[in-house]
């Protein structure tokens, strides 16, 4: 039984796709080749700010206070003398780490329920789906914002997020799931009406072995591209939050540097006499956003089932 099982879903299983070029590509996307390599740049330069940098972050008295970029410091210093070349490497960290996290947490939760909704069908779907409308309802910022401020259980710190980067990342995760469980319903949808799901009914599968084997790996080309389209939405959530006061403590000397809280504070009353305390960060925080839409996008177009056949 369990062969023929085996033979009746090799054989509606849908055909593989073609090995992937990254050199063709590159080619056909250049945009996208352009896109990746300003998001290897941006991680590079941000993984090896301890090497690159000249100052650490958040001490004082670096340089002269507002002093211009110059030999000492590349990108000039602060009304309290911090060297903003560190902070914006330094800054570059949280924006990646918190853009990463909440993305997969957003999209792989967004992705569950709408694969065990969906399937269930019923009651079930009816009732996750208007949750999701009322969540989709709620403008994207101040959503956000209410999440933020109404999470105020005593969240344990993580591997490589403190307890308030860890607020931001469910705050700000939460507000994607809606649409990422709305884009995946469909898709699960459509898979469970597929021969193949309906050849492996006939032999008596499981539905947890359904939607497992059958339709859960048909979703993972969408997922990457759900991620790569959403991160820069993340990072500027994050960046949007700081710059509100409501990201990470910016702070005391073991306070982390971020984008969004450069361009805010005490720091704004100093924008017309040194424009560098605004220029850095905000093109640091425009380059990184730039090269995850551009690359998203191309990757979208990569993976869209009509064009799979160019990849």
């Amino acid at each position: 039984m369990a062969q023929e099982q085996s033979a009746l879903e090799l054989e509606y299983a849908i055909p593989p796709r073609q090995r992937f070029n990254p050199l063709k590509w590159a080619r056909r996307e250049p945009f996208g080749a352009f896109g990746f390599a300003l998001i290897i740049f941006i991680v590079f330069m941000s993984a090896a700010a301890p090497v690159l940098r000249t100052a650490p972050p958040n001490e004082f008295a670096v340089g002269p206070p507002l002093a211009g970029p110059n030999t000492e410091n590349w990108f000039g210093t602060t009304a309290r003398g911090k060297d903003v070349w560190s902070r914006v490497l330094f800054a570059g960290r949280i924006s990646l780490k918190i853009g990463v996290a909440t993305v997969l947490l957003g999209t792989l939760g967004g992705t569950l329920i709408a694969l065990l909704s969906a399937y269930a069908g019923g009651a079930v779907d009816f009732a996750v789906g208007r949750i999701a409308d009322m969540f989709i309802a709620i403008p994207g910022l101040l959503l956000a914002l209410v999440l933020h401020s109404s999470i105020s259980a005593d969240l344990p710190d993580l591997p490589g997020l403190q307890r308030e980067e860890l607020y931001l990342v469910v705050a700000i995760s939460l507000f994607f799931m809606p649409g990422t469980y709305r884009i995946m319903r469909g898709i699960v949808l459509e898979l469970r009406e597929s021969t193949y799901v309906e050849a492996a009914q006939v032999v008596g599968s499981s539905s947890f072995r359904i939607m497992w084997r059958h339709i859960a790996p048909n979703m993972f080309g969408l997922m990457i591209v759900i991620t790569s389209i959403s991160l820069p939405a993340a990072i500027l959530a994050e960046a949007s939050l700081s710059f509100l006061g409501l990201g990470v403590p910016i702070g005391g000397l073991d306070a982390v540097p971020s984008w969004g809280a450069d361009l805010s504070g005490s720091s704004r009353r100093f924008f017309s006499v040194a424009p560098w305390l605004a220029v850095f960060p905000g093109l640091a925080l425009a380059i990184t956003v730039f090269g995850f839409n551009i690359f998203g996008d191309s990757l979208r177009d990569s993976l869209d089932p009509r064009l799979r056949g160019r990849i």
